[in-house]
């Protein structure tokens, strides 16, 4: 096994990134809002769990229907 690794680089904001990969700041902006819908929607899913309830998207679990096939 390895030693200890210490990072003394600093990361970059994400305003760097998206002025060194030339993104507007317009779509910076939308970017920024689906990450947010995206972090609420899992965040959502997951109290749901913590409490015990379904999501309403789930499909229930039906059994097929057995049938006999004589040959």
């Amino acid at each position: 096994m390895s030693g200890k690794v210490i990072i003394t680089t600093p990361f970059p904001t994400p305003e760097q990134v998206a002025a060194y990969y030339k993104i507007p700041a317009k779509r910076v902006a939308e970017l920024r809002q689906m990450m947010d819908d995206i972090r609420a929607e899992e965040a959502s899913k997951g109290n749901r769990k913590k409490n015990g309830r379904q999501g309403s998207s789930r499909k229930s679990s039906a059994r097929r229907k057995v049938t006999s096939s004589k040959r």
